[in-house]
């Protein structure tokens, strides 16, 4: 992984050099990934929330949709219900328009999960 962090942080300078928000929001995903498969929330939600910003503000419906899946799914998991259900909404429309079927499944099983406890936000 410390390899993979390396390559990914200079491709994320040299995209922010560049000024490429496409090239940011990839690099950003690609180091989310990571921070998840090493259980690293913490580090991961922020660079998520980047990428996702980024994708909507370039209308990358792909991204969208992924990303947000993720986001959302973790936002529910910490809580932040109102938050996750604006993003998985967004993700879900993006999947829809792209066709993706079974990615607009799995949000909406997260959309439709029951709110448990309180919910801060």
């Amino acid at each position: 992984y410390d390899e993979a962090v390396e390559l990914q942080h200079k491709r994320l300078e040299v995209n922010k050099q560049l000024g490429d928000l496409d090239g940011i929001a990839a690099a950003d995903w690609a180091l989310a990934k990571i921070d998840l498969a090493q259980q690293d929330y913490p580090s991961a939600i922020p660079r998520l929330l980047e990428s996702f910003q980024i994708l909507c503000q370039l209308q990358r419906a792909d991204g969208i949709a992924t990303v947000g899946m993720t986001l959302g799914g973790l936002m529910l998991a910490a809580g932040l219900t109102d938050e996750a259900r604006q993003v998985l909404g967004e993700s879900l429309a993006a999947a829809t328009k792209i066709g993706h079927r079974s990615l607009t499944r799995q949000i909406n099983e997260l959309l439709n999960r029951p709110v448990e406890g309180n919910e801060e936000t």
